[in-house]
């Protein structure tokens, strides 16, 4: 991971892409200060306080007049605020870094990326592909490339059309150059052509890419995106048949998100997996989905 600061410390940027070099007004101690606890929450899956920190980090970077750390500040904010569905809050913070004519280059690719990404949660593929396509013309480091790519890919998925969502994988970019980058993009890489593999009527072939994001993800320390990657192989494990191994990813995945505080979400895979496990008609699978089911409600009883 590159650096921000003189200090040492590095920032979650953009999902795996780290800060750029050393520059000396990145000293700063108040916009240090809440940018290291902005990635601390960051680190912890704790997006909404790390938003706020990251919006102090923001605040401090106006005061300071500088273009640069402002748009660290709200690449960075974006990043939480996507996490949290705040989708149109992270457009903002990226609109008025990108405004100033002052910031880098290497800034206003990442602004680009990450609005290009916040468009697509505001389902706008169109503009998505616009704002990638602008960062790709200002020919970025590999990873900010490939998250381009992903942006790219995801709006064509979007709009229905998984051929060209997967010739933008291979944009200039390699299998070889997508295996040097960071786990955490080598796992959105797996799951979106897993998606394409799901839209292509393939569900052998998207369960095994599913598979290998979530042991990604895994690898990378994002354990939501692990649970719902597994959740969504066992999907796609149903749909090629395979109804055992769809059952043992929702219970799997269930009690992952369970344990991470995700109730709700947790709730919602295990019900699939009931739902999988009474087709499959396999006492014992049934009988541990229902005791999986008896622990939530055990759980949810004693935390009140």
């Amino acid at each position: 991971m590159k650096r921000i600061a003189r200090a040492g410390m590095g920032l979650a940027l953009l999902w795996a892409a780290g800060c750029a070099a050393p520059k000396a007004q990145f000293t700063d101690a108040d916009w240090v200060s809440n940018s290291t606890t902005g990635r601390g929450c960051y680190e912890r899956g704790d997006f909404r306080r790390g938003a706020d920190a990251y919006g102090r980090a923001q605040q401090r970077a106006r005061a300071l007049d500088d273009a640069d750390a402002l748009a660290v500040s709200a690449v960075n904010r974006a990043v939480c605020l996507l996490a949290e569905s705040k989708a149109g809050e992270a457009l903002a913070a990226v609109d008025e870094a990108l405004a100033d004519a002052r910031v880098s280059m290497a800034r206003r690719a990442e602004l680009l990326v990450a609005g290009a990404r916040a468009k697509l949660a505001l389902g706008k593929p169109d503009d998505a592909v616009a704002l990638a396509g602008e960062a790709l013309n200002l020919d970025p480091p590999p990873v900010l490339w490939a998250q381009a790519l992903l942006a790219q890919s995801a709006a064509s998925l979007a709009q229905g059309d998984a051929q060209q969502a997967a010739k933008e994988l291979a944009f200039k970019f390699s299998a070889k150059d997508w295996a040097k980058l960071p786990a955490d993009l080598r796992a959105e890489y797996a799951a979106r052509r897993g998606e394409i593999a799901a839209s292509e009527k393939k569900p052998a072939e998207a369960m095994a890419l599913q598979d290998e994001a979530a042991a990604l993800w895994k690898k990378a320390g994002r354990l939501p995106e692990m649970a719902r990657a597994l959740a969504e192989a066992g999907r796609q494990a149903k749909a090629s048949g395979d109804l055992a191994g769809a059952c043992d990813r929702f219970y799997r995945a269930a009690r992952s998100l369970w344990a991470q505080g995700l109730q709700p979400e947790a709730v919602r895979i295990l019900e699939e997996g009931v739902a999988c496990a009474e087709e499959l008609k396999d006492e014992a699978i049934g009988k541990r989905m229902a005791d999986l089911f008896v622990t939530f409600q055990d759980s949810k009883r004693l935390s009140k």
